[in-house]
């Protein structure tokens, strides 16, 4: 596997970070992913390390780890990170994760915030494209190193919990204070570029879209091609270069993560899992 990390830099403050942990514990009442009156917002909490690699399409978010650590793999790449670092998707990934260090007297905790496209398209019309500085990748997931305005960003919200009534009013303040920061890190070129629709990323995301909505259906990629304004050639490069895979491979993830839930979760027969999917026989599943 390919390990990737980001450049060390100055770290995080750790009292902003302290009192990040403290306030996702107040709100994730439970284990797992816990969704708060904030919109896109979550607070998450597992009191034990993962026994096993847990598979998702994980959609466009901002992960701040406060306590703990947790590595996310897509295809041989692994993204390992802790409380000086947060991770983006940029875009919709099959991924598999695991937290790496969690204990009953301290549990992995984490804030998650769902970033949305036309929110992150406002605001870089609004002030302009962020720097552009030597990445190395366009790839739809990445590291970087958390800076205190973000945890203050983060705080704001979970502060927020603590008082509903100004949650309509405040919320929108704090979530557009993160994505402005997301924006002026040092990665964030990489996430102005899939918000722009005429960008070569920002095709990928409709191509993304478009198999997402429709992977069950057999792939014609020259078609693919043409709905996204791109000929063939270019689309398999920078698909690839986005999401680390072909746009059929993308499909094949896409089929076996909800063959496997409609497996373990449904208690569907195989074959019948594989045909709704878009397998058409058992063997070719």
């Amino acid at each position: 596997p390919v390990l990737l990390f980001c450049r060390e830099v100055v770290a995080p403050d750790a009292a902003r970070v302290r009192e990040l942990a403290s306030l996702v514990a107040r709100h994730a009442p439970r284990e797992g992913i816990c969704p708060t009156p904030i919109p896109r917002v979550s607070a998450i909490k597992l009191s034990a390390p993962s026994d096993e690699l847990v598979h998702a399409l994980h959609q466009p978010a901002v992960c701040i780890i406060a306590q703990g650590a947790k590595r996310v793999m897509l295809r041989d790449e692994v993204y390992s990170y802790d409380a000086s670092r947060f991770l983006v998707f940029s875009t919709d990934l099959p991924i598999s994760a695991q937290v790496t260090h969690a204990k009953p007297g301290e549990p992995y905790l984490c804030f998650r915030l769902d970033l949305d496209p036309a929110e992150i398209s406002e605001l870089v019309l609004q002030l302009g494209p962020p720097p552009a500085r030597r990445t190395g990748t366009p790839r739809g997931l990445f590291l970087s190193s958390v800076s205190n305005g973000m945890l203050d960003a983060a705080i704001r919200h979970m502060h927020l919990l603590d008082s509903p009534e100004d949650v309509a009013a405040l919320a929108p303040l704090a979530t557009r204070e993160l994505v402005y920061r997301l924006l002026r890190s040092e990665q964030g070129e990489r996430l102005a570029q899939v918000a722009g629709a005429d960008s070569h990323a920002g095709r990928v995301m409709r191509a993304v879209s478009r198999l997402k909505s429709n992977f069950a259906e057999p792939l014609k990629v020259d078609d693919l091609a043409r709905e996204c304004c791109m000929s063939t050639s270019p689309l398999h490069h920078h698909f690839r270069a986005v999401t680390s895979m072909s746009p059929l491979q993308y499909q094949k993830q896409l089929r076996l993560q909800e063959a496997r839930r409609l497996l373990l979760g449904e208690g569907i027969e195989v074959s019948k899992a594989g045909y709704s999917v878009g397998y058409a026989s058992a063997s070719q599943f």
